[in-house]
């Protein structure tokens, strides 16, 4: 019984990593066939953040680019994510001290959990900071998302000026906006 246990783990573990080499190839194939200029939009530090047009939890609709001429915190989540519900109060907290200076938009990845699960998460935690829905899996696409919680810190000309790959915290989200406050 051991024996199998280990023999299915070692295909979990290189099935996950051939996942992870032909999911790389394929963007990096996706980014030959573009030519890359600094004003082109794409997930990469340093390059205008790709606009995402979602649907928010109460309805409304949400587009990144309104937010143009003001820094942007942008974290995709999901209910079911440990370090995702970790961060969520310090999301709320930044929000609730330095939303009128910075924009702050969280994007459920609905595709990887359900709609009922982030509403309840929201009501349940009495989030006041907006929550958008990515329903059709296209922000996980345009950010190349592979690991939740991700952070991306964007500034007023919506220019990428930062990734953070996992759990932030209030402080360190008021350390990584300070310049553009």
């Amino acid at each position: 019984m051991r024996k199998w246990l280990v023999v299915l783990l070692f295909l979990a573990v290189a099935g996950y990593g051939l996942w992870n080499a032909t999911a790389a190839e394929q963007w990096s194939e996706t980014e030959r066939e573009k030519p890359s200029s600094a004003g082109e939009a794409g997930a990469e530090i340093g390059r205008v953040a790709p606009n995402l047009e979602l649907p928010a939890l109460g309805g409304d609709t949400i587009q990144l680019s309104d937010f143009r001429g003001k820094a942007v915190v942008l974290n995709f989540w999901t209910s079911w994510c440990p370090p995702c519900k970790k961060e969520m109060p310090e999301l709320e907290k930044f929000y609730k001290q330095h939303g009128h200076e910075v924009a702050v938009l969280t994007v459920h990845l609905t595709t990887q959990d359900t709609l009922d699960n982030a509403e309840r998460f929201a009501k349940s935690r009495k989030l006041a900071l907006p929550i958008s829905l990515d329903v059709r899996g296209e922000a996980l696409r345009q950010y190349r998302i592979q690991t939740i919680p991700t952070t991306y810190i964007i500034d007023p000309n919506g220019v990428i000026r930062r990734k953070i790959v996992g759990p932030v915290t209030a402080k360190r989200l008021e350390q990584e906006t300070a310049l553009f406050r």
